[in-house]
């Protein structure tokens, strides 16, 4: 049996002005600023957004952004958890209480609720990018 694979397109590779522009717009600059960043008119920029290679590289600093912010912000949880955790072994009864409460609080009953929650928020930070005119 003969597979045929096909040959892929090679990614267009996009200039350092496009590239600048596609950080400055992954920052959340408007499309005027990112333009003066990137030493360019808002005209172009304007252009470039219609170009999929540009909007592909565009949606992926975006997303790339996203999980790089959600794993720093699930360390930061992981340690005020373990602030928490480590108060459950506390001498004084109200503060386990109070560690106890905190915790319980901040346990998702479903585990897949901050996947779930982590998606949500990729794809409205790419529709907002979208609606914006970017």
């Amino acid at each position: 049996m003969t597979v045929a694979y096909s040959n892929p397109s090679p990614q267009k590779l996009l200039s350092n002005r496009q590239i600048k522009a596609v950080i400055a717009l992954a920052e959340g600059m408007t499309q005027a600023d990112a333009a003066k960043f990137a030493g360019t008119s808002p005209q172009t920029v304007t252009a470039w957004m219609q170009d999929p290679a540009f909007h592909a590289r565009l949606e992926n600093e975006i997303y790339s952004r996203s999980l790089d912010d959600a794993a720093f912000h699930k360390h930061l949880r992981r340690k005020a958890m373990r602030v928490f955790t480590d108060s459950l072994n506390s001498p004084n009864q109200s503060q386990r209480l109070r560690a106890a409460k905190e915790v319980l609080a901040r346990i998702p009953p479903n585990p897949e609720e901050e996947e779930a929650a982590l998606n949500r928020y990729i794809i409205e930070s790419v529709m907002a990018t979208e609606h914006h005119g970017f």
